[in-house]
């Protein structure tokens, strides 16, 4: 029983809370430094492994010209052994592994999302229910296109004054007023008195 109340008592101390949060990041961090060795150990392997293959080949081709050897066919096993191990050599070298992004951001316990990732298009399910009169010449795809572009202006982008209709335009937006009235219905945007479009937050 007593590690069950130690865990307790860790999750209601802040103070454990946070020294338990020091103890995984610097477990992260660790772990960063291995995996990044580890991928400066890869490419430096394939470096070698490409170096090796190529001197050998080399020197194969040299013995067979000083020595007027006559070159003995590879196998059908042995031909597609080589092709793979040469693209895969050339592969590795042209796509390294990708290292470990070590940042305290990562694990800091912050719980800032980027703004972008908060946007949640809207589904067939909301889109139905919304009269038919007003959805029935607009695709669901187009109508989060243009709600996505509505988000990143007032929301990613912070803008707060009401966007008319021609403004929407030069900013190349897919605006049309189908699409202004569906929005609308769902309480997504607000019109002002002179019709101007605004995000509701």
């Amino acid at each position: 029983m007593e590690p069950a109340v130690n865990k307790l008592e860790t999750m209601e101390n802040p103070i454990a809370l946070l020294e338990e949060l020091a103890v995984v990041k610097s477990r992260y961090k660790t772990l960063c430094v291995q995996l990044e060795n580890i991928s400066k150990e890869q490419r430096e392997s394939m470096r070698c492994i490409r170096a090796a293959l190529e001197n050998t080949m080399k020197m194969v081709q040299g013995l067979q010209q000083h020595t007027d050897l006559e070159r003995v066919p590879l196998s059908g096993e042995e031909q597609t052994a080589a092709q793979q191990l040469t693209c895969q050599t050339v592969n590795e070298m042209e796509s390294p592994v990708e290292e470990p992004v070590c940042s305290e951001s990562t694990v800091s316990g912050s719980t800032d999302v980027s703004l972008e990732l908060q946007f949640k298009p809207l589904t067939e399910e909301t889109f139905m229910t919304v009269p038919r009169s007003i959805r029935s010449t607009v695709k669901l795809a187009d109508l989060n296109t243009f709600y996505r572009e509505l988000f990143n202006h007032f929301i990613v982008n912070k803008n707060r004054a009401a966007l008319s209709i021609s403004e929407m335009s030069k900013m190349k937006m897919k605006v049309t007023d189908s699409r202004i009235r569906i929005l609308k219905e769902l309480d997504i945007v607000e019109l002002d008195v002179q019709g101007n479009v605004k995000l509701v937050v």
